[in-house]
């Protein structure tokens, strides 16, 4: 035993040594991952925050945006219906001058009718007057001994 502890003592030496150099090797290994994976998450964490950061910054400009384009839509469309409400009541009110025009020159005609008429049989009342005087003095003057004078009513001009 002692022989083999002599002679293999070298050898386990030398052994647990290269495995001691092995194993210092894997941790630092493993602390320089360790370390290099930290970093990438530090970075990856700022990245990520910078990232809510534009997206805080679209959504608030998307949300401006939005707002204006509804206000133009808004007016436009206000403007829009203030111009069609005085073009309707612009052909309205045109409208309403004509149909009161083409009253009044109806009544204009119906009075002038009713003018003529009236003339026409004053007229013609006349006429009948001035024939029936007519005939009456020819009667008159046919049933007198008299010598007939013949008398004419006329009409004046």
């Amino acid at each position: 035993l002692g022989s083999v502890v002599f002679f293999g003592r070298d050898f386990l030496s030398e052994s647990l040594g290269q495995r001691q150099a092995e194993i210092i090797s894997g941790v630092e290994d493993s602390e320089k991952r360790l370390n290099e994976a930290t970093t990438r998450l530090a970075e990856a964490k700022k990245q990520l925050s910078q990232a809510r950061v534009i997206m805080d910054q679209v959504r608030k400009e998307t949300s401006s945006t939005k707002a204006a384009l509804l206000e133009a839509d808004y007016n436009q469309a206000k403007l829009e219906l203030s111009k069609r409400f005085s073009s309707a009541s612009s052909i309205l009110m045109f409208r309403e001058r004509q149909i009161l025009s083409e009253i009044k020159q109806y009544v204009s005609v119906l009075a002038l009718e009713l003018v003529v008429s009236k003339i026409e049989k004053k007229a013609g009342l006349e006429s009948e007057l001035s024939s029936y005087m007519q005939e009456s003095i020819n009667m008159v003057g046919a049933a007198s001994p008299a010598p007939a004078l013949s008398v004419e009513i006329g009409e004046e001009a």
